[in-house]
């Protein structure tokens, strides 16, 4: 059963291929049938241009043909092929199959009979036949049905559905108008078609768009077999004839368009369709604001521009632009890689920001939805960099005081700054002192920078001034400094920056360079300061020569008053030489201290003979020399008289100036030879201390011998050289007016040098133990000998004080004793008529005084020379005792009593003033003395601590007044009761002594108030002016004391006094807390004009005021002693018979 159904299905399968044959064949022959008609009637209907009539024959014609053929060939197998109509039976199918294959002949075709009878049969015993259609089948299984169809006949029907295929194709890739109009034309054959013209329009310009305010070039071309030589645009009812290139193509040029534009293309009677040219909205920048924001660093302020694009501004500046636009949607801002998008507000306004960082180009392109972005706008923005900061700085050095540096600096930048530092560093460290150490002298680190912050500038351009001391650093000797000056700017966008001055540096100079100097300075100084002295003898010759010739000419003419004006001339030039001198001492003196101080016994001797330089001219000759001048200006024959006292004055005060150059002189050489021989001390001290250092190594023989040996020469070249000083030195003290005693060195020498030869050798020999030994030697001798040098230099000068100080004692009591002498005489003459015999023996003891005083006068220019103590004036007050007591003695021959008497006056003033000095200086040199006894022995400065006292307030100062005034007042009762009964001169004496005593505490009183004024003027306030006037009226009181003219006045006077005091009292009383307000101290030294540097270029005022008139009157220098003398007094003279 399995067979039969096996070989049905396979049949199935065969009828199957069969009509899939079938309906390939007839697919192809369609294909070839239709396309082919198609292609036959496109072509009539190409070259025909048949009507509507033609046309529809040939429509239906073609659809009936390609129906008919589709039925018959397509559609009938593709039935028979989905079993839709009967199609191939099985027996038709056999035969086909018989025919194909020869072997099976009609056998397929009897199993098929077969079957159907057994189908129809209704016989129940049917084995037989089952077994004989089996048998059939078997045989028939391995035959492939299929084969018998016959696929070549369908596909050599491809052949001709392949050309027309072809065809179409072709006529489509090359002219499908060819294809395309007949076809058109046959399928819409009921519609009419007008020949085509010989040419068509085509546009070619892809938009008619064009932006507004804009050009547009039309560009068109024509399609056909011909083309036309002109082609015009009409266009609102005009015409434009289109330019034609060589390539065929026509152009129109429509310029600034801003309103839509219809045309036609008309050429040869052809005209195109209506073209429209569309006007697009451009975007339109109308205005622009530009709105600065600076860094709030710089100080500028915010600017806004209008219109305007290129900006300049500087970094970090915020900017902000505003635009007003015309048909914009977008606005952008390109700064090279950085895109900027505005953002829209209303009305068509756009904003936008940014940080300025850098200088670039950016543009500004609006845009729009219609256009885009047809136009941008250019700019350039600059950027304004913050350039570096710059410093200039001077400096000043002032030669008197190296260590005390003072700059002028200017700083510069574009907006400020933010620091100022001014900056040092030790290059080099020199060897710091052990105390120095153990004192809490930290060590400075080499190299390593300090900064000191200064105010910081408060203007773009600014001037400082710094004043740096070296003291403040612990610089010493050694040390090599290097400094500057740093400023930041303020830059806040990239940090600030710095900017250095030029560098200085600064080392000490060394102990050998700062002597040189100094010996260089006072052998200078010395050598000027003795031509100096000739200058002063020759022009006080010359002054007596011209007194001389002018009483005897008794006029003056041309010659003399030549003479009298190069005399002034040459004693203007002394005075300017006299200060150069005093300036070139004072900055010697501070700038050897500076680096090397000496002790204070020295220094305190500088400063006395730097006060002595100082008033080797003083004030009252000055003032001599310009009343000459004025009497010579106003020169007459009754100025005569007046030019003589004025020239015999001015010869008294330059004889004290000769002397006190010689005095000045002296001193100065004395104290030369002391600091030579102080250091040549300290020297070989030191070298005693470097000779026990070398002992030490050579014993430990930390070195070898060679080093050692090398070292020992070094000192013992050091050692010749310091006793070829030591020997320098004896010569000059030979030439001192008193030389200082001095020791024998020889046998110390030769035994010092010997031991120090010797160890020398024997180093060299390698003998080590005995080398040291001869060193330490040497190093002990030294020390011995530096210390018996000090000690009789020490010694020597104690015993020469103690000298001194009992010759003042003694010449102090002889001019007391003189000056109660001379009142004795002035007294008694004024008792006595003028034919009265004592009036001559009075001449006699006026003689006699007058040669007492000039030993006075030998003795003390002589103490002058050594004791620095005694004030300048000493010796010109002993030469105006001398000089007016000569003019008393060439008086009484004539017995002219008024003369004699007022230069008897003269002479006590000069007696008192003098002994006032004297007594000054004799304590002085007491309590010198006092201090210096114990303790090692040196001579420290008085006065303690060296801080000045307070001034009394003014309080004190009236209470004080007050008591003075009740003893004014008692003594004017006691002069009014002598002057009515008489009085002895002993009475007279103790009258006095007692106003002399009262002068002195008005003198004190008075200094007191000048030293208030001064302090309360010191800030520049001016609230000393009420102390000063004060001082003044003290000052008038103590005029009436001195003179005896104690009066009603006076004691008015002193009321008025009271007064005042009292408003003094008051307001120092209202002043209060403010005067502690003045001491407060910044955290650096800046000033605009430095103290120091002011302090040192001020010439010092000089205090003293000579008595050169009646009524008698004391200077205030002297006044203040006033009081001590006169309590001496009462010790030292026993009353006066």
């Amino acid at each position: 059963m399995e067979k039969r159904n096996s070989l049905i299905k396979k049949l199935d399968e065969f009828v199957w291929a069969y009509h899939l044959n079938r309906l390939t064949g007839g697919v192809l022959a369609s294909i070839g049938a239709i396309v082919g008609s198609a292609l036959l009637f496109i072509a009539l209907e190409e070259f025909g241009r048949f009507g509507i009539a033609g046309r529809t024959v040939i429509f239906w014609a073609l659809l009936g043909g390609s129906a008919a053929v589709l039925s018959r060939w397509v559609i009938w197998p593709a039935l028979d092929l989905l079993r839709i109509r009967k199609g191939l039976s099985y027996e038709e199918a056999s035969a086909i199959i018989g025919t194909h294959f020869s072997e099976i002949s009609d056998r397929l075709l009897n199993v098929l009979q077969l079957q159907r009878q057994l189908e129809d049969s209704s016989d129940t015993d049917l084995s037989l036949l089952h077994a004989s259609i089996e048998e059939r089948t078997e045989t028939l299984r391995a035959v492939p049905f299929k084969k018998a169809v016959n696929w070549q006949e369908s596909t050599r029907l491809i052949r001709y559905a392949i050309p027309p295929v072809l065809i179409v194709v072709l006529l489509f890739s090359w002219k499908p108008e060819w294809v395309q109009d007949p076809a058109v034309r046959i399928l819409s054959h009921r519609q009419d078609f007008v020949p085509p013209p010989p040419f068509a329009f085509q546009i070619l310009n892809e938009r008619l768009v064009v932006p507004a305010a804009q050009a547009f070039t039309l560009e068109a071309k024509t399609l056909g077999e011909e083309s036309p030589k002109v082609v015009v645009i009409e266009s609102q009812g005009q015409r434009y004839r289109m330019e034609r290139s060589s390539t065929g193509v026509y152009r129109h040029t429509f310029p600034i368009v801003r309103e839509s534009i219809d045309f036609e293309l008309v050429a040869s009677g052809v005209r195109s369709p209506r073209y429209e040219l569309q006007v697009l909205p451009v975007p339109v920048l109308l205005s622009t604001e530009v709105q600065l924001n600076p860094p709030k660093y710089t100080g500028l302020p915010s600017q806004t521009l209008q219109n305007i694009g290129n900006l300049k501004a500087p970094e970090g500046t915020e900017i902000q632009w505003q635009f007003k636009s015309k048909d914009t949607e977008q606005l952008r801002l390109i700064f090279g890689a950085e895109l900027v998008r505005a953002t829209r507000g209303a009305a068509g306004i756009f904003t936008a920001n940014k940080r300025l960082a850098t200088s670039q180009a950016y543009w500004v392109i609006p845009q729009n939805n219609s256009v885009g972005s047809v136009d941008s706008v250019r700019y350039n923005i600059q950027a304004i960099s913050d350039l570096p900061p710059r410093i200039k700085v001077l400096e000043s050095i002032d030669s008197s005081q190296v260590k005390t540096r003072y700059f002028t600096g200017e700083t510069m930048d574009d907006y400020g700054f933010s620091r100022l530092l001014f900056a040092f560093q030790f290059l080099e460290l020199g060897e710091r002192p052990e105390e120095l150490i153990a004192a809490g002298d930290t060590r400075p680190i080499l190299g390593e920078s300090k900064r000191v912050p200064l105010e910081i500038p408060s203007d773009k351009s600014s001037r400082f001034f710094f004043e740096w001391n070296l003291d403040d650093i612990g610089v010493i000797q050694g040390d090599v400094l290097e400094y500057w000056f740093e400023v930041w700017d303020n830059d806040q966008i990239n940090g600030p920056k710095v900017a250095r001055s030029n560098s200085y540096t600064f080392a000490p100079p060394s102990v050998d360079e700062i002597r040189a100097e100094r010996d260089e300075a006072n052998q200078n100084i010395a050598s000027r300061m003795s031509a100096a002295r000739e200058e002063a003898e020759a022009l006080r010759k010359e002054m007596a020569e011209m007194q001389r010739q002018l009483g005897e000419d008794n006029e003056f003419d041309w010659k003399d008053e030549r003479a009298m004006e190069e005399l002034l001339k040459r004693q203007e030039s002394l005075k300017t030489t006299l200060d150069e001198l005093k300036k070139a001492n004072q900055e010697k003196d501070e700038r050897a201290n500076e680096f090397s101080p000496e002790e204070e016994r020295i220094i305190e001797k500088q400063e006395q003979l730097q006060e002595l330089i100082e008033q080797v001219m003083n004030d009252e000759l000055k003032a001599m020399y310009e009343e000459m001048q004025r009497l010579m200006e106003e020169m007459g024959p009754e100025m005569m008289e007046e030019m003589q006292k004025q020239l015999e004055s001015m010869e008294v005060d330059q004889e004290s100036l000769e002397k006190e150059l010689d005095r000045a002189l002296e001193q100065f050489k004395q104290l030369e030879y002391e600091v030579n021989m102080q250091e040549a001390i300290d020297d070989l001290k030191k070298l005693a201390d470097k000779q026990e250092e070398l002992a030490a190594q050579t014993e430990q023989q930390t070195s070898p011998n060679d080093s050692l040996a090398a070292q020992q020469d070094s000192l013992n070249e050091a050692f010749d050289e310091l006793q070829e000083r030591l020997d320098d030195l004896d010569q000059a003290n030979e030439e001192l007016e008193n030389p200082n005693p001095t020791m024998e060195r020889s046998d110390e020498n030769e035994s010092i040098k010997e031991k120090m030869n010797d160890s020398s050798n024997q180093l060299k020999q390698d003998k080590n133990k005995k080398a040291s030994q001869n060193q330490q030697d040497a190093s002990e001798e030294m020390k011995n000998m530096a210390e018996q040098m000090e000690t009789m230099m020490q010694q020597a000068q104690e015993e020469s004080v103690e000298e001194d100080i009992d010759a003042l004692r003694a010449l102090l009591e002889n001019i007391i004793e003189l000056s109660f002498d001379e009142e004795d005489i002035m007294a008694s003459l004024g008792q006595i008529n003028d034919d009265d015999p004592l009036y001559i023996t009075k001449g006699q003891t006026q003689r006699k005084l007058k040669d007492d005083a000039q030993m006075v006068e030998d003795s003390l220019f002589a103490l002058s020379l050594r004791i620095p103590q005694l004030a300048p004036a000493v010796n010109r007050e002993i030469g105006l005792i001398n000089h007016h007591m000569e003019k008393a003695l060439s008086e009484f021959g004539d017995r002219k009593t008024a003369e004699i008497t007022e230069n008897q006056q003269y002479v006590m003033t000069s007696f008192n003033n003098l002994a006032l000095m004297l007594d000054d200086a004799l304590q002085q040199m007491q309590q010198s003395m006092s201090e210096s006894k114990p303790g090692t022995g040196n001579c420290e400065k008085p006065g303690g601590n060296g801080k000045p006292k307070p001034s009394p307030s003014a309080g004190d100062m009236k209470k004080m007044q007050q008591s003075l005034g009740e003893k004014l007042e008692k003594m004017k009762e006691a002069m009014g009761k002598g002057a009515n009964a008489g009085s002895s001169g002993k009475d007279q004496r103790q009258l006095s002594k007692e106003l002399a005593q009262m002068a002195a505490q008005q003198a004190a009183l008075r200094q007191m108030a000048d030293k208030k004024a001064q302090e309360l003027n010191t800030d520049g306030s001016g609230d000393g002016k009420q102390m000063g006037d004060i001082a003044k009226e003290m000052e008038e009181l103590e005029r009436d004391l001195v003179n005896r003219e104690v009066s009603i006045e006076t004691l008015e006077r002193q009321k008025d006094l009271m007064v005042r005091l009292l408003e003094a009292e008051k307001a120092e009383m209202t002043r209060g807390e403010d005067n502690k307000r003045k001491s407060k101290v910044g955290q650096q030294n800046l000033a605009t004009t430095p103290p120091a540097l002011e302090e040192y270029l001020k010439q010092k005022s000089q205090e003293v005021e000579w008595l050169r008139t009646i009524p008698l009157e004391l200077d205030p220098y002297y006044r203040d002693r006033v009081n001590d003398y006169f309590n001496n007094l009462d010790l030292k003279k026993p009353d006066a018979q």
